[in-house]
């Protein structure tokens, strides 16, 4: 019996008839365990009376979520028998073209998303984009009170199509349901109401007690306990060994077990309707059943259980295909031989399905027992977790110390390639935790092991981070040196990330330094990078292009690669590097004198959790010289903020800018001589080491300062410094202006200080909302006739407007604001009072200003640069 669901039976019916005349829905079932959401959908797949086809998967509780679970449930069912391989393409692109082909709706269901594994809720999003197309309706069970706010599901669910999306939160059971449940003398209603808070499930394992009404029992446990008493013991094991198999068992495996009269107690648990037959296999009834009588076993029971079932998927071949199975039941038995032999197998199927997380769970288990194995193997288990850990979870001290044990083994058995390779990680994971000194110490002794053997692709890896570590330092020369030897390697190794690196080095260190031969390379890099699917090397181009098209002023080509990128990254959930990508943004938009969308941009990169300082530290720099300008009451604790991250890694590119900021910070307060320490510092860099603007800035600051001894020699200075500093503080500020650096045109003028200048160069500062340049001006004049000619300054806040980031317009960013609730252009037409035609061009515009293909790359957008909404909400 079925109480209180009407509705919401109603709902799945009016979803699975908008199939055939609107396309594809999505019904969510949710809500806590034992509140029914199975027994509604059972309930409706029942009333279905049209033709149609379904199929049902399911999400186990395993140790380590099994990848694709139940996907490969609904693929049995749809698709036919799996080959066992690891690739996914016949769960993502199969499925999709049998359900297209449907000549009938299709009803899928797939059953407790809370403990769906990663790969599975890539799924999710992957056919929610196409949901709209498809004769589908997709019904998916979850429990809401395990799923919080940062639970992937709730991301996964957020990305769906709101028009096509019906979420049916499935409430207790009333007390006149229960009284319907209870007619009769015993527990009375109120007082089970009270025990259960209304929980059918509860309430149907209580009301089950005939023999025990008398009694209210404390717990589920409780109460599934007293009902098992009632049974044969034949059924009781015949439980209690289905409580060690995750999800449904075979029922052949049932077959197989030790207890007498396996049908009779078979038998017994289905009239009871402990266990339930589905698709030939024995499930409970609820999983808390399930849960309960495991909780009752002795360990020794389990771990009898499990063996029965480890032997029986190894004698029945099925070890290869199920490896993730094999490795729970392994787990239970204490199978150390069989655990490790399939911990990474399942981890190898896992990594193949995209599921990194899960890879190294699975790998978890074989390093806790890997110090028993020999060193080759040992030292292969270890690497392997590394990177897969490093990858999914986070570069912690743990990765360290495993990649440190495969070096020690490695040598042990004097194997230097592979000794040499994981130097080579360890180089690059301490450079992710801006480590300097640590990074280089392990890229020298990759070096010094590899070049010891035959010439190879990993010598070639760590000849072309050596480059990348001396480009990170401006050591430019060095860099091109070490990148064109790890090129000549990829040339006789053939390897194609070796090239992708080696070229994206060479060509940033030749760009940096103004040689125009290396935007080609990076553009070759980029586009080897993403016909070979090296997505963390694509990443990498794209931000060293960015960052060299900002230094080299070419702002409108840097802000294309910067959309082009941030929206790969984003695609491609390489968290990392989005959100480093989005502080170079926000450089770009400080380098356009649009302060306060820089500081926007910049806050919330480091309001986001699992950085690494490195990929902090663009953002870092900008907060702090942005709010330098703007005149923020904390702008002189975040530059020390910035300057104490910015030693720990130790790299030019970072310590100059703020440095330079240093002087700029003391001319802003009207106490120069407090910049002279930054001076010094900057004056006792090898020239060689600062690009030719980078240097520009600094002896531009140092001379407003009045900290620069002697002249400027100008021959290589960019065109409106060599202005300035050969006397013409007009032309100068001109050719800032020319190149988009208003800033720095208004300081020029207030260095000419001409009546007529500095009253051009209060506009100017104006017009760049630097608040504190403004302030600095007035302190300078105070009392003298100029002062008079400025202007007022205006009260309250500073800019009443500000571009969009993006440049969007008023009304592009009211129709963002719907678009990201998922409205149809035809309810955004309705709300806006505006015509559908209008609408379709405003998303037009929007999609091609935000590099997005279409509104799921809009939303993964909006996830990760939430600031893309403007003022949306107030609008």
């Amino acid at each position: 019996m079925i109480l209180e669901r009407e509705e919401e039976l109603r709902s799945l019916a009016t979803a699975f008839a908008s199939v055939t005349a609107a396309g594809g829905q999505i019904a969510l079932v949710c809500g806590e365990a034992g509140i029914g959401k199975s027994s509604l959908i059972a309930a409706f797949l029942d009333s279905l009376q049209a033709p149609h086809r379904q199929a049902t998967g399911y999400c186990d509780p395993l140790t380590t979520p099994r990848p694709l679970g139940p996907l490969r449930d609904i693929g049995a069912r749809l698709l036919g028998p799996d080959s066992g391989g690891a690739d996914d393409t016949r769960y993502f692109d199969d499925l999709i073209y049998t359900l297209a082909a449907a000549r009938q709706p299709v009803v899928l269901v797939i059953e407790d998303l809370h403990w769906a594994d990663e790969r599975t809720l890539d799924w999710l999003r992957f056919i929610g984009r196409r949901i709209t197309t498809l004769p589908l309706l997709l019904i998916c069970s979850f429990r809401d009170d395990e799923v919080d706010a940062a639970h992937p599901l709730r991301a996964a669910l957020g990305l769906m199509p709101g028009e096509r999306k019906r979420q049916l939160t499935l409430a207790p059971l009333s007390l006149d349901a229960i009284r319907q449940l209870a007619p009769g003398p015993g527990l009375a209603p109120r007082r089970l109401l009270q025990v259960t808070a209304g929980n059918p499930f509860f309430v149907a394992e209580l009301l089950a007690q005939r023999d025990a009404l008398d009694q209210v029992p404390h717990s589920v446990a409780d109460a599934i306990h007293t009902r098992l008493s009632g049974l044969p013991g034949n059924a009781v094991a015949l439980l209690e060994y289905a409580a060690c198999w995750p999800g449904a068992v075979p029922a052949e495996l049932l077959q197989e077990l030790p207890i007498d009269a396996v049908d009779d107690a078979l038998a017994d648990a289905l009239r009871h309707k402990l266990l339930v037959v589905n698709d030939g296999r024995l499930a409970f009834r609820h999983e808390l059943v399930q849960r309960a009588i495991y909780d009752r076993l002795l360990a020794p029971q389990r771990q009898r259980a499990h063996a029965l079932f480890l032997e029986a998927l190894v004698r029945g071949g099925q070890a290869d295909q199920l490896p993730d199975l094999v490795v729970h039941h392994a787990q239970g038995a204490n199978d150390e031989q069989l655990l490790l032999r399939y911990a990474p197998l399942a981890a190898g199927q896992a990594a193949g399905f995209g599921a990194h997380r899960e890879a190294a769970e699975f790998l978890a288990h074989a390093v806790r027992l890997a110090d028993a194995l020999p060193a080759a193997q040992a030292a292969a288990i270890f690497e392997n977790w590394a990177y897969e850990a490093g990858l999914s979870q986070a570069i912690d001290a743990e990765v360290i110390a495993a990649r440190e044990k495969a070096v020690a083994l490695w040598r042990e058995v004097d194997c230097p390639a592979r000794e040499g390779e994981n130097l080579f990680w360890l180089s690059r994971l301490h450079w992710y935790r801006g480590e300097a000194e640590q990074a280089q110490h392990y890229i020298e002794a990759a070096i010094g092991v590899l070049e010891r053997g035959e010439v190879s692709a990993a010598r070639g890896k760590a000849y072309a981070l050596r480059a990348q570590f001396f480009m990170l330092q401006d050591i430019m020369g060095e860099a091109v040196e070490w990148g064109e030897r790890a090129l000549a390697i990829a040339g006789e190794t053939g390897d194609s990330e070796l090239r992708v690196h080696a070229l994206n080095t060479v060509g940033s260190a030749r760009l940096f330094r103004g040689d125009t031969r290396g935007e080609p390379q990076l553009r070759e890099s980029l586009a080897l990078s993403l016909q070979h699917g090296l997505h963390e090397q694509a990443a990498r181009v794209y931000t060293n292009l960015s960052e060299c098209l900002i230094e080299l002023r070419d702002l409108a080509q840097a802000e294309q690669v910067i959309e082009e990128g941030i929206a790969f990254d984003t695609a491609h959930d390489l968290d990392a590097w989005t959100y480093y990508l989005v502080g170079r943004k926000a450089q770009l938009r400080f380098e356009q004198d649009r302060y306060d969308e820089a500081a926007t941009i910049a806050g919330d990169v480091l309001g986001r959790d699992n950085q690494t300082l490195l990929m902090r530290m663009p953002a870092l720099i900008i907060l702090a010289r942005a709010g330098l300008r703007t005149g923020s009451r904390d702008s002189a604790a975040r530059l020390m903020q910035a300057l104490e991250a910015a030693g720990k890694i130790a790299e030019p590119q970072y310590l100059v800018p703020l440095r330079v900021a240093e002087i700029e910070q003391a001319v802003l307060c009207g106490t120069p001589a407090d910049g002279r320490a930054a001076q010094a510092w900057l004056a006792g860099l090898d020239p060689q080491l600062l690009s030719p603007r980078k240097r520009a800035e600094a002896l531009f600051w140092a001379e407003l300062a009045g900290l620069n001894t002697g002249p400027v020699a100008t021959a290589d200075l960019p065109r409106a410094f060599a202005l300035f500093f050969a006397g013409d503080a007009v032309a100068a500020s001109a050719a800032f202006e020319d190149e988009s650096s208003v800033y720095l045109a208004a300081w020029a003028l207030v260095h000419e200080g001409g009546a007529a200048s500095l009253q051009r160069a209060d506009q100017l500062f104006e017009q760049a909302g630097a608040l504190a340049a403004r302030r600095c001006l007035r302190a300078r004049l105070d009392g003298s006739p100029a002062a008079a000619r400025l202007a007022p300054m205006k009260r309250g806040p500073y800019r009443a407007a500000r571009k969009h980031p993006s440049g969007l317009t008023g009304k592009e960013q009211i129709v963002l604001g719907h678009l990201v609730q998922g409205s149809s252009n035809a309810a955004i037409a309705a709300a806006m009072g505006r015509s559908q035609r209008t609408v379709e061009k405003h998303v037009s515009s929007i999609l091609a200003k935000l590099q997005a293909k279409n509104r799921v790359d809009l939303a993964l957008r909006i996830k990760s640069e939430p600031w893309l909404l403007g003022g949306s909400e107030s609008s």
